[in-house]
Order: structure tokens, then C-alpha cells, then sequence
């Protein structure tokens, strides 16, 4: 057996080491592992190997209305082929806006494995997902008035190594959670997003961006998922995908984190030099001293490229030092 091949647990047939199903007997040569925040209301963590979600109440707020996910794809075993990432914010003015958030950002991850498990590229995941928390927060206000009816914002990320070894980052949102591309020093950090919100819609129309009235619009938004939004609440501007050049963190979080840093280099300095767990507890923890007004999570994904002779090695850090 070469290093191309494995046999099938169910049936011992050999079966190519990128081969998802057992062409003898069908089984899945793939494995899923999942997680999803939160399970506890006030604060909660956890580390799916070496991808860290924290979620807090914050301060000021009663309830925790925010949600994360995540999941990792690995066919062949270790290093994971793909990774999918989900954050949601509930809108604090519907009703029990935590059930649209947990639904929207679990069905969001489930469609984004699924997609990536059948060989299809980060921005079909990123699209599947997207469709599928859409319906999933629609469906969290099934009995309640439309008017009233739990909503969120949703913003995901699927990446997956490409055959010349780097890493394909795409992401998409709806509303005002973020992603950051945080590259090692000296590259610049990069947001990934654009806000779906009344100060954006004026800042592209020419307003100035340290403006009363774009100040006044940070929070409006103009997007959000749930059963009075569009049935499709996005654009092909939603979607962005980039290719890594180097090591560096992917970070997905609230407004509860970038009300206090809203730039990335300045949320970049909490993940530079450590890993994401300890990264993810130190911005967290920012926020909260900084005021905790909201809700804050934040999902950090370490990214690594081990260059060879030959070609880039990617894979992405965990706990044990790779993946």
C-alpha cells in the first residue's frame, strides 16, 4: 500500500487516500467533527483542535444572543482537508433572537461540510451555507408574527487546501459580524467583510466616514437573516474569496469585540505570537474591560505554511503544534 492509499474500515478494500467513499462498498472515508457555542448562557469555550470559539454576555446585557460553529473536514486522516466557521449576532430587537443565531450558525456549518465533503470549492460552500441559515432563522420564527420574529446577522468562512498547497479562504455575510485576515508581521491585517448597515450604504454614496450621520448608522442594518428578511438577503459582494500567502489567523467575531477594535492591525497585536485559544480569551477579555456593552464571540482559525524544496505544506495549528 503506497502513501496515496489506505483500506476502508468497513471492508478493508484499498481506496485512494482522497477518495471520500469506498468505490467497493460505499462507506464515507471522510470524518466530521463539530462544535457549537453557546451551551452555557453567561460565557462559554471551546477548542475544536486548535479552532477556539469563546462567546460572553458581556457586561450590560441579560441575555447571551450570540452563536458560533464550527467544523472540520478530514478525509484520509490528519492534516484536515477542509474547515468551515459560522458566527451569528441575534438582533436584540426581535423576540428570543438566540434561537435564530444557534439555528442559522449550525445549519450554516452543517451545509458548508457537506458542500466541501462533496468536493465542491469554498465559495459553493460558502453559498450552501448561507441558503441554509437563511432557512434555518426563517424557521426558528415558525408560529410568531413576522414583525416580531427572531433574526440575526450570519458570517461564515470555508477553507480548503488547493492542489498547489495553499489555503483557500472564502467568506460570506449578512449584517454586521466580521471577518479579519490577520497575516503574520510585516503584511498588513485585512477585513475581509463589508457591513450590511445604513453607515455603509452612506459611506458608499459619498459620506464621510467620521460623520454624524455614518456614526448615527453603525448599528442599522440594512441586511440580517430571519422570517421578515428577503429569502435571499445577500449579493455577489457578500461573497469574497482570497488565497493565503503566508501564515496567520483567521478571526470571525460580533460587534461586541469590533465596537472596541475595529481595525484589524489593532486586533491582529492580541494574536500575534500566540496561540488562538489564548488570543481568542485575551480579545474577549479587551471587550469586556473596554465596557462589554454587547454580547461578544469570537472564533479564531490558526493558519501555518510549512515551505518545502518542492512545494508549500499547508495545514492549520492545533493544541499539539499542527494539523
Amino acid at each position: 500500500m503506497t502513501g496515496r492509499q489506505r483500506a476502508c474500515p468497513n471492508c478493508a478494500a484499498i481506496a485512494g487516500r482522497d477518495d471520500r467513499c469506498c468505490e467497493s462498498c460505499g462507506a464515507a472515508l471522510s470524518e466530521i467533527r463539530r462544535a457549537a457555542i453557546p451551551t452555557q448562557p453567561d460565557r462559554d469555550e471551546v477548542v475544536l483542535d486548535g479552532v477556539a470559539l469563546i462567546t460572553d454576555r458581556g457586561l450590560e446585557r441579560l441575555h447571551n444572543e450570540d452563536a458560533a460553529a464550527a467544523g472540520i473536514l478530514i478525509v484520509g486522516g490528519e492534516p484536515p482537508s477542509a474547515i468551515a466557521v459560522a458566527v451569528c449576532d441575534g438582533v436584540s430587537t426581535s423576540s428570543d433572537a438566540h434561537t435564530a443565531a444557534a439555528a442559522a450558525s449550525k445549519a450554516g456549518v452543517a451545509a458548508m461540510l457537506a458542500a466541501l465533503a462533496a468536493s465542491r470549492k469554498p465559495r459553493s460552500a460558502v453559498l450552501a451555507g448561507l441558503a441554509d441559515a437563511a432557512e434555518a432563522a426563517a424557521a426558528a420564527g415558525d408560529g410568531v408574527d413576522p414583525s416580531d420574529a427572531p433574526s440575526c446577522t450570519y458570517t461564515a468562512a470555508a477553507l480548503a487546501l488547493t492542489p498547489e498547497g495553499a489555503v483557500q479562504i472564502t467568506v460570506g455575510n449578512v449584517g454586521d459580524s466580521r471577518v479579519y485576515w490577520l497575516p503574520e508581521p510585516p503584511a498588513p491585517a485585512q477585513r475581509l467583510t463589508v457591513d450590511d448597515t445604513l453607515a455603509q450604504e452612506l459611506i458608499a454614496c459619498g459620506a464621510e466616514a467620521n460623520s454624524e450621520a455614518v456614526h448615527a448608522g453603525v448599528h442599522a442594518l440594512t441586511r440580517w437573516l430571519g422570517a421578515d428578511s428577503e429569502a435571499e438577503p445577500w449579493s455577489e459582494s457578500s461573497v469574497r474569496t482570497i488565497t493565503t500567502a503566508g501564515p496567520g489567523s483567521l478571526l470571525l467575531c460580533t460587534d461586541g469585540l469590533w465596537n472596541y477594535l475595529p481595525e484589524g492591525d489593532d486586533i491582529a497585536r492580541f494574536c500575534t505570537g500566540t496561540d488562538a485559544t489564548a488570543a481568542a480569551r485575551a480579545l474577549v477579555e479587551h471587550a469586556l474591560q473596554a465596557g462589554g456593552q454587547d454580547n461578544v464571540t469570537v472564533v479564531v482559525v490558526p493558519i501555518a505554511i510549512a515551505l518545502s524544496s518542492e512545494k508549500p505544506q499547508n495545514y492549520l495549528r492545533s493544541g499539539r503544534g499542527e494539523l
